[in-house]
Protein backbone atom coordinates (compact mmCIF):
# COMPACT_ATOMS: atom_id res chain seq x y z
CA UNK A 1 0.00 0.00 0.00
CA UNK A 2 1.41 3.26 -1.09
CA UNK A 3 2.11 6.03 1.63
CA UNK A 4 1.04 9.52 1.40
CA UNK A 5 3.78 12.19 1.49
CA UNK A 6 3.59 14.62 3.74
CA UNK A 7 2.58 18.46 2.50
CA UNK A 8 5.18 21.27 2.84
CA UNK A 9 3.52 24.67 2.65
CA UNK A 10 6.56 26.54 2.55
CA UNK A 11 7.70 24.84 -0.78
CA UNK A 12 8.89 27.19 -3.32
CA UNK A 13 6.62 25.65 -5.93
CA UNK A 14 3.70 25.47 -3.22
CA UNK A 15 3.75 29.36 -2.33
CA UNK A 16 3.78 30.39 -6.51
CA UNK A 17 0.87 28.26 -6.88
CA UNK A 18 -0.94 29.35 -4.11
CA UNK A 19 -0.12 32.90 -4.89
CA UNK A 20 -1.02 32.97 -8.52
CA UNK A 21 -4.13 31.46 -7.34
CA UNK A 22 -4.80 34.57 -5.28
CA UNK A 23 -4.34 36.68 -8.06
CA UNK A 24 -6.22 35.09 -10.71
CA UNK A 25 -9.30 35.60 -8.38
CA UNK A 26 -11.41 32.15 -8.66
CA UNK A 27 -13.23 32.92 -6.07
CA UNK A 28 -13.88 36.24 -4.10
CA UNK A 29 -11.86 37.31 -1.34
CA UNK A 30 -9.31 34.40 -0.78
CA UNK A 31 -7.31 33.66 2.07
CA UNK A 32 -3.75 32.34 1.52
CA UNK A 33 -4.36 29.39 4.04
CA UNK A 34 -7.65 28.61 2.51
CA UNK A 35 -5.80 28.03 -0.96
CA UNK A 36 -3.28 25.91 1.23
CA UNK A 37 -5.75 23.42 2.40
CA UNK A 38 -7.27 23.19 -0.71
CA UNK A 39 -4.65 21.94 -2.77
CA UNK A 40 -3.92 19.81 0.48
CA UNK A 41 -7.84 18.60 -0.19
CA UNK A 42 -7.06 17.92 -3.83
CA UNK A 43 -3.53 16.10 -3.30
CA UNK A 44 -5.30 13.97 -0.53
CA UNK A 45 -8.44 13.32 -2.92
CA UNK A 46 -5.75 11.90 -5.78
CA UNK A 47 -4.04 10.17 -3.32
CA UNK A 48 -6.86 8.46 -1.88
CA UNK A 49 -8.97 7.67 -4.80
CA UNK A 50 -10.36 4.20 -5.10
CA UNK A 51 -8.56 2.56 -8.09
CA UNK A 52 -9.66 -1.23 -7.17
CA UNK A 53 -13.34 -0.17 -6.69
CA UNK A 54 -13.78 -1.88 -3.59
CA UNK A 55 -16.39 0.70 -2.65
CA UNK A 56 -18.45 2.36 -4.92
CA UNK A 57 -17.38 5.87 -3.59
CA UNK A 58 -14.64 8.00 -5.11
CA UNK A 59 -12.56 8.04 -1.66
CA UNK A 60 -13.04 5.80 1.32
CA UNK A 61 -11.64 5.87 4.38
CA UNK A 62 -11.45 2.40 7.06
CA UNK A 63 -10.48 2.29 10.61
CA UNK A 64 -6.96 2.42 11.62
CA UNK A 65 -6.23 3.52 7.58
CA UNK A 66 -2.84 2.59 7.09
CA UNK A 67 -2.70 5.01 4.24
CA UNK A 68 -3.05 7.86 6.50
CA UNK A 69 -0.84 6.55 9.61
CA UNK A 70 2.42 8.88 9.21
CA UNK A 71 0.25 11.79 8.39
CA UNK A 72 -0.27 14.81 10.97
CA UNK A 73 -3.90 14.60 12.07
CA UNK A 74 -4.98 17.92 10.05
CA UNK A 75 -4.59 15.65 7.11
CA UNK A 76 -6.36 12.98 8.73
CA UNK A 77 -10.07 15.17 9.27
CA UNK A 78 -9.00 16.40 5.61
CA UNK A 79 -9.22 12.92 4.44
CA UNK A 80 -12.57 12.28 6.57
CA UNK A 81 -13.77 15.46 5.40
CA UNK A 82 -13.18 14.07 1.61
CA UNK A 83 -15.24 10.79 2.78
CA UNK A 84 -18.08 12.33 4.22
CA UNK A 85 -18.29 14.30 1.07
CA UNK A 86 -18.14 11.67 -1.46
CA UNK A 87 -20.93 10.11 0.76
CA UNK A 88 -23.18 13.38 0.97
CA UNK A 89 -23.02 13.35 4.67
CA UNK A 90 -21.91 15.24 7.98
CA UNK A 91 -18.52 14.65 9.24
CA UNK A 92 -18.90 14.38 12.88
CA UNK A 93 -16.10 14.02 15.78
CA UNK A 94 -17.65 10.65 16.63
CA UNK A 95 -16.32 9.42 13.01
CA UNK A 96 -13.12 11.33 13.54
CA UNK A 97 -12.73 9.21 16.82
CA UNK A 98 -13.90 5.84 15.28
CA UNK A 99 -11.39 6.20 12.60
CA UNK A 100 -8.36 7.29 14.71
CA UNK A 101 -9.18 7.28 18.26
CA UNK A 102 -8.58 10.16 20.68
CA UNK A 103 -11.25 12.32 22.21
CA UNK A 104 -14.31 14.13 20.88
CA UNK A 105 -13.00 17.62 22.54
CA UNK A 106 -9.44 16.79 20.36
CA UNK A 107 -10.88 15.98 17.06
CA UNK A 108 -13.07 19.62 17.48
CA UNK A 109 -10.32 21.39 17.91
CA UNK A 110 -8.64 19.95 15.06
CA UNK A 111 -11.58 21.03 13.07
CA UNK A 112 -11.20 25.23 14.42
CA UNK A 113 -7.92 24.77 12.60
CA UNK A 114 -9.76 23.74 9.37
CA UNK A 115 -10.77 26.98 6.89
CA UNK A 116 -13.22 24.39 4.44
CA UNK A 117 -15.59 23.76 7.01
CA UNK A 118 -18.95 24.69 8.13
CA UNK A 119 -21.15 23.69 10.41
CA UNK A 120 -24.63 22.80 9.48
CA UNK A 121 -27.63 20.61 10.71
CA UNK A 122 -30.21 19.08 9.45
CA UNK A 123 -33.77 17.87 9.34
CA UNK A 124 -35.86 15.62 7.87
CA UNK A 125 -39.83 16.75 6.42
CA UNK A 126 -42.22 14.67 8.34
CA UNK A 127 -45.08 14.69 10.78
CA UNK A 128 -44.76 16.94 14.23
CA UNK A 129 -41.84 19.04 13.01
CA UNK A 130 -40.31 16.12 11.15
CA UNK A 131 -37.01 14.25 12.48
CA UNK A 132 -33.82 15.51 13.71
CA UNK A 133 -30.80 13.91 11.55
CA UNK A 134 -28.04 15.78 13.70
CA UNK A 135 -25.23 18.16 12.36
CA UNK A 136 -21.67 18.34 11.65
CA UNK A 137 -19.08 19.32 9.53
CA UNK A 138 -19.81 20.00 5.54
CA UNK A 139 -16.89 21.49 3.00
CA UNK A 140 -18.27 24.81 1.91
CA UNK A 141 -19.58 25.85 -0.91
CA UNK A 142 -17.13 28.65 -2.30
CA UNK A 143 -14.49 25.87 -1.62
CA UNK A 144 -15.95 23.24 -3.33
CA UNK A 145 -16.02 26.17 -6.44
CA UNK A 146 -12.50 26.52 -5.80
CA UNK A 147 -11.81 23.14 -5.84
CA UNK A 148 -12.96 22.92 -9.32
CA UNK A 149 -11.85 25.92 -11.08
CA UNK A 150 -8.36 24.30 -9.76
CA UNK A 151 -8.82 20.99 -10.93
CA UNK A 152 -10.62 22.65 -14.27
CA UNK A 153 -7.28 24.73 -14.94
CA UNK A 154 -5.03 22.33 -13.71
CA UNK A 155 -3.57 24.63 -11.08
CA UNK A 156 -2.76 21.54 -8.91
CA UNK A 157 0.71 19.90 -7.82
CA UNK A 158 1.13 16.11 -7.89
CA UNK A 159 2.07 13.81 -5.20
Amino acid sequence: MNKIKTFDPFDKDVLVLVNSIILQHPVAHLRQEEVLQTLRLIQLQYALNDDQRTSHFAVTIYQDDKRLADLPDDDKFLALLLDADCRNVFLTSKRCRYCFGGTQYYWRKVAKRCELIELKSATMEGEYGGRYLGRGYVITPYIKRLRKWMIDNNQVLTL
